[in-house]
């Protein structure tokens, strides 16, 4: 068989060639014009064409131009792009979440959603980007972010390494002295010190969380890093001035007085050292100077002294930041100026989380003097008109929030375990003026929830306060209200009230309580130890009003009220709801005594077969024959020193004095003693010292305090006793009284005495039951009727309205004395004929006629 290799090769080809083909299974013959019909037979193309089809519908390829920015080099085909600048784009309606927008990655270029690539620009705590971008506020922020990161320019652009070793100080010098923002990449930069920022609105951009700034060194200068530029931002830095490796006094990041506005974010400032200057972040005084600073969502931790500390600066935002295990405050706003000049104003300290600080947060503070041997008092408060509002303190050793100034508000703040050294502290330490502490949300083992003593003209209000020895100390002070409080639990007292406050030291505060007003709150008393409201060595002008005492143990109830003063008011008190109280009579003192509830308004008496002699309160009784408070009624002058002694029947009491500015101004009794006598006698006090013309006077038990009023119900006949009663039951008729059944007398508190003002007059006028009366006396004791001036005795009835007279006088009656018919008038000259009268015809003169 012939192959095709074995045939003769042919000089050329013809269309009507024939060629062998096979077709379904057969063997056929195809010419070469069938083989070859549709294709092109010849490609013509000229230098820099292409081949395509630019022609409709289905045809022969034809040549294609290269256009600019393409270019052919060999067998590719090359792209240059265009040059273009944002301005010169369309401008575009403001982007959604999933709108694309080109970012490099890893150095390829790529697209992000609108959302993920803001998520990372915003520094507003705790939005999201469809938050930061519904505002006006937060489009701006989110396109200056964005601004600022397409302009900045890596540290790495001017030397720096980043790995943790080498000294970048240098690069980032010359990075702020290019007047561009500055990116940190996710690595630790040594940074040391002093470095200066002088360079107007520098940037540093970094990685939260991941770009470090660190100390390894301090050459010189009194700070890590000064900013004495007139503007400064930062935005996720780690700012660790190293403390281990730093053993001076040195301010770590420290913002001059000359920088009235700055922005930190999502910043770090951790591990600065030294015992006075060992702050994480510091503002230097600037006030009047209105300034702009803003520290939001920013950690401060592991620092020697405050995490944050703020001078006198007016105008700071310290928001959603988190300040824990720094060696004094957590956050810190406040300044001594000797002159009392510099203050901090017009500050926010906003939803911040603090633990595990001396303080959680400090604003401002009580030494009214500036001095290292303070003066404690409201004169020359440092921090004013200043927002406390929904911080988060929980766990610090003293304070949760530690304020002092004027108007300030405290407000919307959960303090938590603060106080937790043993007996001391408080979730709210408030020495204020003019200010408010509400809605605070208080709980833990510290000495006090609120501690407010020697404050003025403030409010404290609708605090929720639970678990702490004293619910509110808020003695000390002057025009205060503790209103509508919730106090649950306390151990000790709910409210505890000194007539003068001291610090922890015993340096008292200059003021003596007066115009203290305890209404609306709610005291839950369920616990053994558990008490209500505590007055000490007579405050004055104290209304108690309106509180509602709960509790588990009926017994309770006596340790509601423990008042030792002669200056309060008390009214509409409640215990557990109840709507009246029963007091019989029982033996005190030698005496039948009616013991009354300290907050009650009314008592109901069921039975008192031997009278009542006496009504004491629970208080009154317990505290019977002690010293409970001395009253100074002259301050004197000159005095450093003073000594307290007390006469009287009794023994033991003891007290000291108080002294502010060379005045007495307060007595406090350190032992009651006993057998003083009863309650509210007064004991002469001696107080001898270097000064002159202090006096005071003491008081046995607690007197009973003017314009007190108890009601009392009397369920069956009850006598109350005059003579002998103690304290005296004084009434307008001068003697004993009686009270019949279903009957009330109210009790007034007056000159230490009970006066009964309003009480049925059983003894004299009594119903008979059918309608009728009796006209009485008691004591043996004569019932007269004796009309007023010329009026006359006139017995009358509903049909004999005019009736007839019963009358006296001297000398007859004939053609003197006018009456009508059935008259009578007796001659007190008496004489045979001339002693009885009566009238016997008209109405005139005449018509008397002798009878004996």
């Amino acid at each position: 068989m012939t192959t095709i290799p074995q045939l003769p090769v042919v000089s050329a080809t013809t269309d009507t060639d024939l060629l062998p083909i096979s077709q379904s299974g057969i063997l056929r013959a195809a010419t070469r014009s069938q083989l070859t019909a549709g294709l092109q037979q010849t490609l013509t193309v000229s230098p820099g064409q292409l081949l395509g089809r630019v022609s409709a519908g289905a045809g022969s390829p034809e040549p294609i131009l290269i256009g600019a920015n393409l270019a052919l080099t060999g067998t590719t085909l090359s792209a240059t792009a265009t040059p273009f600048t944002i301005a010169g784009l369309p401008t575009a309606a403001f982007p959604a979440a999933t709108d694309l927008v080109a970012t490099a990655q890893s150095g390829t270029n790529k697209a992000a959603p609108y959302a993920q690539f803001m998520s990372g620009l915003s520094t507003l705590a705790n939005l999201d980007i469809s938050q930061l971008a519904s505002t006006p506020t937060g489009l701006a922020t989110a396109r200056r972010l964005a601004d600022q990161m397409a302009d900045a320019l890596p540290i790495e652009a001017f030397g720096a390494i980043g790995d943790g070793l080498t000294d970048d100080t240098n690069a980032l010098v010359a990075a702020l002295a290019s007047n561009r923002p500055i990116r940190l990449a996710s690595k630790t930069y040594i940074v040391n010190g002093q470095l200066t920022v002088i360079t107007a609105n520098a940037t540093l951009i970094g990685i939260p969380g991941q770009s470090v700034l660190r100390r390894t060194r301090q050459a010189t200068g009194s700070a890590w890093i000064a900013v004495q530029a007139s503007g400064f931002r930062a935005d996720g830095v780690i700012f660790d001035a190293n403390r281990t490796a730093i053993p001076s006094d040195n301010w770590s990041v420290l913002v001059g007085n000359t920088c009235l506005q700055s922005n930190w974010h999502r910043c770090s400032f951790i591990n600065a050292g030294g015992s006075s200057l060992g702050s994480g972040l510091v503002f230097l005084a600037s006030d009047p100077a209105i300034c702009q600073h803003v520290v939001q969502d920013c950690e401060f931790s592991g620092n020697q002294v405050h995490g944050l500390w703020s001078q006198a600066c007016s105008g700071i935002l310290v928001e959603n930041c988190r300040a824990h295990d720094n060696g004094q405050y957590g956050l810190n706003l406040d300044f001594n100026d000797a002159t009392f000049a510099k203050k901090v104003r017009l500050s926010q300290v906003i939803a911040n989380r603090c633990w595990n600080n001396l303080r959680g947060i400090a604003v401002g503070n009580f030494n009214a003097s500036n001095t290292t041997t303070a003066v404690w008092g409201n004169a020359n408060p440092d921090a004013q008109t200043t927002l406390i509002v929904g911080n988060i303190c929980h766990d610090n050793s003293i304070y949760g929030i530690a304020v002092s100034g004027r108007n300030l508000l405290i407000h919307g703040n959960l303090c938590v375990n603060n106080g937790t050294v043993a007996n001391s502290g408080a979730a709210i330490l408030a020495n204020m003026s003019y200010s408010r502490v509400s809605a605070n949300m208080l709980s833990g083992l510290a000495l006090y929830g609120i501690d407010s003593g020697g404050s003025i003209y403030s409010d404290i209000s609708a605090n929720h306060i639970t678990g702490n020895s004293f619910g509110i100390n808020c003695g000390g002070g002057t025009a205060i209200r503790i209103e509508g409080n919730t106090i649950q639990d306390a151990t000790s007292w709910a409210i505890l009230v000194n007539n003068v406050e001291t610090d922890g030291n015993g340096v008292n505060f200059g003021v003596a309580c007066s115009g203290l007003a305890l209404v609306g709150n709610w005291i839950g008393m369920n616990g053994v130890a558990t008490s209500g409201i505590l007055l000490r060595d007579g405050p004055q002008a104290v209304l108690v009003a309106h509180n509602h005492f709960m509790g588990s143990n009926g017994a309770l109830l006596a340790n509601c009220l423990w008042a030792n003063t002669d200056q309060i008011i008390i009214e509409a008190n409640r215990w557990n709801f109840t709507q009246r109280f029963f007091a019989n009579p029982t033996t005190f003192n030698a005496l039948q005594t009616v013991i009354l509830p300290d907050i009650a308004d009314s008592v109901m008496v069921t039975s008192a077969s031997s009278g009542v002699q006496s009504m004491l309160t629970s208080y009154q009784m317990l505290c019977f024959g002690q010293v409970t408070f001395a009253r100074v009624t002259s301050g004197g002058a000159n005095y450093t020193t003073a000594a307290v002694s007390i006469a009287g029947p009794g023994t033991g009491a003891t007290a000291r004095a108080v002294i502010s500015n060379g005045v007495l101004i307060g007595i406090v009794v350190m032992t009651a003693g006993t057998g003083y006598g009863s309650a509210g006698a007064t004991l002469a006090v001696s107080i001898t010292g270097d000064g002159t013309g202090a006096t005071a006077t003491a008081y046995a038990g607690v007197p009973i305090p003017d314009e007190r009023r108890i009601r009392v119900r009397c369920n069956a006949s009850v006598r109350f006793a005059r003579s002998g009663s103690n304290p005296v039951q004084e009434n307008w008729t001068g003697t004993d009284i009686t009270v019949a059944a279903n009957a009330d007398v109210e009790w007034t508190g007056t000159f230490n005495t009970w006066r009964a003002s309003f009480f049925s007059s059983a003894d004299y006028i009594s119903p008979d039951a059918t309608g009728g009366s009796l006209l009485r006396s008691i004591g043996n004791a004569d019932v007269q009727l004796r009309p007023a001036g010329a009026g006359r005795v006139r017995i009358t009835s509903d049909t004999e309205t005019t009736g007839c007279l019963e009358l006296i006088g001297r000398n007859p009656p004939e053609t003197v004395i006018s009456a009508p018919p059935g008259s009578t008038f007796r001659n007190l000259n008496g004489g045979t004929g001339t002693s009885f009268y009566v009238k016997r015809s008209g109405t005139g003169s005449i018509g008397w006629f002798a009878i004996c």
